[in-house]
């Protein structure tokens, strides 16, 4: 009823057969590749409890449809694993109402999943992308004597954070706020990543904080990064909720950004953070901030 609607499940030129049998069927063209990416969300490790379905919904597909846009991958299809304590029909109306909104947006249909019940919220979403052959952007091409940039503003999400958990369900009038917006919908950066063909060396999306998910591209590059600290963009909300330290501790560290971060020789989008040396890790010149990002376990 709620996930095989017409509006959320649709075929595309990508997609042969969707929900209704066992496997989804996905046609791909001969010049082109299949990019597949698989993300889990837990309740209040993730999202919050007790937050609108509708934002979770949005968050979910969001940051998943964020590592095809990393990889410079135009979106095709999804399917959807979801663990529900209980099934309550307008729970299920606004979360499915949520995955609409992206879906559409994007033109990315759901083709299938699994629905269990559990003791706690889980939702895992696999999102599947083409990308011309041999065109993928990658981690492993960042070269000494590269830029290092990002798509944009760093931290609001860090900074979103302490308000949307005092307030999961937004109810507060402060709490509806630019930063909070940003938390539960990470737009995916799809068309910048497909501007960076044949410009950027490396690239990622930032997840779990600029300097740990930078630190993927050194090691995956065997490369260093030095930093500039004062070059970090931050938001004018960020910057009005947060003294400065703090938000660029949030920049430099907290997660959920998914802004996408990239080297290159030279780039006229996005905006230039630092270089790329000799080394093994990431440095930042002008902070003193050792914490690097969030820690899965």
């Amino acid at each position: 009823r709620y996930f095989q609607q017409e509006k959320l499940s649709w075929h595309n030129q990508y997609v042969n057969t969707a929900i209704g049998d066992d496997c989804a069927v996905l046609d791909i063209p001969q010049d082109q590749q299949l990019c597949i990416s698989i993300d889990t969300l837990v309740e209040d490790v993730h999202f919050p409890k007790g937050a609108k379905p509708f934002d979770i919904a949005t968050r979910a597909l969001c940051v998943t449809l964020s590592d095809l846009a990393a990889m410079g991958a135009t979106p095709i299809a999804f399917t959807l694993a979801i663990t529900l304590p209980s099934a309550q029909e307008d729970w299920l109306k606004q979360f499915s109402d949520g995955l609409l909104e992206i879906a559409q947006r994007y033109q990315c249909p759901l083709v299938g999943g699994d629905t269990t019940r559990g003791p706690v919220l889980v939702i895992t979403i696999q999102v599947q992308g083409v990308v011309v052959k041999g065109k993928s952007l990658t981690r492993s091409g960042a070269c000494v004597g590269d830029k290092v940039y990002v798509s944009g503003d760093m931290g609001d999400s860090a900074g979103a954070l302490p308000i949307v958990l005092s307030d999961p369900t937004l109810q507060n009038e402060s709490s509806l706020s630019a930063l909070t917006q940003r938390f539960y919908k990470p737009l995916p950066k799809i068309e910048f990543g497909q501007s960076l063909f044949g410009t950027a060396s490396a690239c990622l999306d930032v997840s779990d904080g600029l300097l740990q998910d930078l630190n993927h591209i050194c090691k995956k590059s065997a490369v260093g990064m030095k930093l500039d600290s004062q070059k970090i963009p931050m938001s004018v909300d960020l910057l009005a909720a947060y003294e400065k330290k703090q938000a660029l501790q949030y920049a430099l560290t907290g997660g959920d950004d998914y802004q996408l971060a990239y080297t290159a020789p030279h780039c006229e989008r996005g905006i230039w953070i630092g270089e790329v040396v000799e080394g093994k890790e990431v440095e930042v010149v002008g902070s003193d901030i050792l914490e690097k990002g969030f820690q899965h376990f």
